[in-house]
């Protein structure tokens, strides 16, 4: 049995992304903190925040880009382009700091995707 979308039901599954991949960043720190030190907890964090962040920008670009109107403006596609050099040129720093721990930080840009695929398998049990 298939749930029709609704109105505000997009923005509830949203949420509940948004909240389970704090969450899992959370809870990820914690075992990078326990198993592996400060440095692999702090490298997950920011693995996690880029892509958390990065879901949001595209949330947003994607909510303009579908919603009709008229015309476009130049800042509905200039201000999420600045976002997004932005966040590549941030990523790429973190990527060069020597200290940065690329296994908790990969494991921090899978949270967005595993909380989208806990949301996906708590849709199919429905």
């Amino acid at each position: 049995m298939a749930v029709e979308p609704g109105p505000g039901r997009e923005e509830a599954v949203l949420r509940r992304i948004k909240k389970t991949a704090g969450v899992l960043a959370g809870l990820g720190a914690g075992v990078a903190f326990a198993l592996s030190g400060a440095l692999a907890a702090l490298s997950l964090t920011i693995g996690a925040a880029v892509v958390i962040f990065n879901f949001y920008v595209l949330e947003k670009v994607t909510g303009k880009l579908l919603t009709p109107r008229t015309g476009y403006r130049v800042s509905d596609f200039a201000v999420p382009a600045g976002g997004a050099i932005s966040l590549f040129l941030l990523l790429g720093a973190i990527l060069k700091w020597k200290a940065f721990n690329l296994p908790a930080g990969l494991a921090g840009l899978s949270v967005i995707v595993v909380a989208i695929g806990v949301e996906a398998a708590r849709g199919l049990w429905r």
